[in-house]
């Protein structure tokens, strides 16, 4: 399939109505964490779903994995802040005029810091894996839609994740913590065919990836130092057969998942 340009149909691709107003950029990754390239038009994503989605976006950046991958980044707010993040109990702030993975933290919460060997840890399962999970299918949805939005067959394919991003679903939708580099050996950026883009989009900590596995379309996405995969068409984990043919570790998200995390 070669990806179309067309202009935004103002019908939005989540909730498919055209009587909503659109009056909103939407950034594909959120602009918190530090992105100002990708990003969609108005006319492709209508304001209450847009609001919705800015909903689990906020507890995302502010205090899950991500919350603390983009004070490592050095991410400016767009007040001109360091990016401050609240992890457990701790308070990530970022340190833009030092060199990237160094934080700061309050030194109140220092006694408070799960310290080991020198190191922080941190848990890969807590409450805001749900919301993790809504921003890595919107990540995806939103990209395919606007790349193949006149590919009816494929867009179909993503109706289960759009349902889930914008409705109130208690039902768990899967993914997968990468625990090593050795998936750069099997994937390409979507962004290889434009080394210009691809250099600057990496200079952000950002990459993407997308990858077919028989019926489903996996999405890789790199942020920092975390990397993660999800299936867009289902919440089937069939697809984790790739990762063991290639021997790539991983933890499955959320909790309920861990079993089917690799050794």
């Amino acid at each position: 399939m070669n990806p179309t340009r067309i202009e935004p149909p103002f019908k939005c691709i989540f909730c498919n109505s055209n009587e909503n107003t659109f009056t909103s950029l939407e950034h594909i990754v959120p602009h918190s964490l530090g992105n100002n390239v990708l990003v969609m038009e108005k006319g492709w994503v209508c304001d209450t779903c847009n609001n919705i989605c800015s909903a689990f976006e906020s507890r995302v950046i502010n205090h899950s994995l991500f919350g603390a991958e983009r004070a490592m980044l050095g991410v400016i707010t767009k007040k001109g802040k360091p990016a401050r993040s609240k992890y457990g109990k701790l308070h990530w702030n970022a340190e833009p005029s030092m060199e990237k993975n160094v934080i700061s933290i309050d030194k109140k919460e220092l006694n408070k810091a799960p310290i080991f060997s020198n190191k922080i840890i941190i848990p890969v399962h807590d409450k805001y894996n749900y919301d993790v999970a809504k921003l890595l299918l919107k990540i995806g949805v939103e990209i395919l839609s606007k790349a193949y939005y006149k590919e009816s067959f494929l867009i179909n394919k993503l109706s289960e994740a759009k349902k889930h991003i914008i409705k109130d679903d208690s039902a768990i939708w899967p993914y997968f913590v990468i625990r090593n580099n050795k998936i750069h050996e099997h994937i390409i950026s979507i962004f290889e065919s434009f080394p210009e883009k691809h250099k600057y989009i990496t200079s952000l900590g950002i990459d993407i990836f997308l990858q077919d596995v028989d019926d489903d379309i996996i999405l890789f996405f790199f942020y920092g130092n975390f990397k993660v995969g999800i299936s867009l068409t289902s919440r089937a984990i069939n697809w984790l057969q790739v990762l063991d043919y290639w021997r790539i570790a991983y933890v499955g998200c959320p909790i309920e998942f861990k079993n089917y995390s690799s050794v």
